[in-house]
């Protein structure tokens, strides 16, 4: 027998996700946009990402199903067509394995173990996966699925109304096992012989039951959509283009805000610009001084300027990274020199956070914004300010935009990946700005600047964005 993944000659596993075409919930829900991805993607990947895994079959009675599948996964996996006799309503999935596992024997492909992959199980991982697998090929078990803990709240039936009532709380129940239907590892043998993917001993592997949803319906989709997008926050992917050039803590040394050229080639003294930045911010600043005084944070505080401009019966605070530049905000607040992860304020301690033209400089701003919602009070506000890469200009300038010029520029938001990485971090967008009209950039001159591509871009409106939101 050849050797499989793991090394071992004791078990080739195979792993099978059966797609059949027909649906009486979501119409063609196996080849649904979930999160961009055919709803089939996520159950392959996991079988494909699985360090255990010999084979992977993608088992459907749908041509346009396997048309799909090759399109995206190519020779990564095998595709086996269903017959009708074992592809209508009421089909069990054992007899799809069954058949799969027929066909690889009739060319010499034989397993031991199958892994069942229902493609309605999105939100399942490769590491659920493979701790089934593990539960059978080195734990005994002749059978393992994925569960999650139920603690049973309702009765079913009026008879039970006195039990309901009479129900311990929450807390006090003692849990039971609910399988999921992410996964479940099986003995072909047992297979074979039983007809039934559970059975003999049956292992647990406990998943939360937040990775537990099936897609069997519309509300499941917008539940499903929802939990996937959370986790691009710990993946960091899909909301910003980085572009790692710089962005040292030397970088914003004194020679950043004594000596900075601006994309037009002008050398700039920023020491000397405190009016200027005012009236730059001059929409963020006159929001906070509307609010309800309270606790005020600007991260990325810089010299200190947008602080200087709030009311003083606001108490304010900065951080900033350069030693430079903290050292001189100090004259208008409580400034801390390093990260905001550093300054590790409590949570739940501001009432206003500002991020104004910051989060393009930082390599992790997700994690920068979700610290900014862990220190801010339960519907305290956010401000952030930052380029849109993707605006009309970038599109039309190219490589002359000129907000690409800034080399400490390696975190590149559109607009859309913004709100979208807002609203997942449970922030309430309440309404977003393109400030320009109202600014000293608005000027014939840099209008006339929009027909020559050759040369760096004008401000204009749309380069820029400030989203005014608020923490659920």
């Amino acid at each position: 027998m050849s050797t499989n993944k793991s090394g071992r000659e004791d078990s080739k596993i195979l792993a099978v996700v059966p797609a059949r075409g027909g649906s009486k919930g979501v119409k063609n829900k196996n080849i649904r946009d979930v999160c961009g991805k055919p709803l089939i993607y996520y159950q392959i990947m996991n079988g494909l990402k699985s360090k255990l895994i010999d084979c992977l079959v993608l088992a459907t009675d749908e041509e346009h199903i396997a048309d799909l599948a090759k399109s995206i996964f190519g020779n990564k996996i095998e595709i086996v067509i269903r017959p009708p006799e074992i592809s209508h309503d009421l089909s069990k999935t054992e007899e799809t394995l069954i058949y799969v596992i027929n066909q690889l024997s009739e060319h010499g492909n034989d397993f031991n173990l199958v892994v069942t992959l229902e493609p309605t199980n999105p939100l399942n991982r490769p590491e659920y996966v493979d701790n089934c697998i593990k539960m059978v090929t080195g734990q005994g078990y002749d059978s393992a699925c994925c569960a999650t803990e139920d603690y049973g709240f309702f009765l079913d039936g009026p008879e039970n109304l006195k039990q309901l009532i009479d129900r311990p709380m929450r807390q006090k129940m003692k849990p039971r096992m609910r399988e999921t239907g992410n996964c479940w590892a099986t003995k072909i043998e047992l297979l074979l012989k039983e007809k039934n993917r559970l059975g003999g001993e049956v292992g647990f592997v406990k998943i939360p039951v937040r990775d537990s949803y099936h897609l069997d319906t519309e509300d499941d989709w917008r539940i499903i959509e929802s939990l996937l997008r959370s986790r691009q926050l710990s993946d960091k992917t899909g909301y910003f283009k980085a572009r790692f050039t710089g962005s040292a803590r030397g970088d914003y040394e004194e020679e950043y805000w004594c000596g900075v050229v601006d994309p037009d080639g002008a050398i700039r003294d920023k020491i000397k610009e405190r009016q200027k930045r005012i009236r730059e911010c001059r929409e963020e600043i006159d929001y906070i001084n509307s609010l309800k005084p309270g606790r005020a944070l600007d991260v990325g505080c810089g010299l200190g300027f947008l602080l200087s401009a709030i009311d003083n019966n606001w108490e304010k605070y900065g951080v900033d990274v350069s030693s430079f530049a903290a050292e001189r905000a100090r004259e208008y607040g409580e400034i801390f020199c390093g990260t905001l992860k550093e300054a590790n304020y409590e949570p739940d301690f501001f009432d206003v956070v500002v991020l104004y033209h910051v989060i393009e400089h930082i390599k992790d701003p997700v994690g920068e914004l979700a610290e900014a919602r862990r220190i801010l009070k339960p519907y305290g506000k956010l401000i952030v300010g930052t380029p849109d890469f993707e605006c009309g200009l970038a599109k039309r300038f190219g490589k002359n935009f000129r907000l690409y010029h800034d080399k400490t520029h390696i975190s590149l938001f559109s607009t859309l990946g913004l709100y979208n990485l807002l609203t997942d971090l449970l922030f309430e967008v309440e309404r977003l700005s393109c400030p320009y009209f109202e600014t000293e950039h608005f000027t014939e001159e840099n209008l006339l600047r929009l027909f020559d591509t050759d040369k760096i871009s004008p401000p204009f409106y749309g380069n820029v964005v400030t989203f005014y939101a608020y923490k659920k």
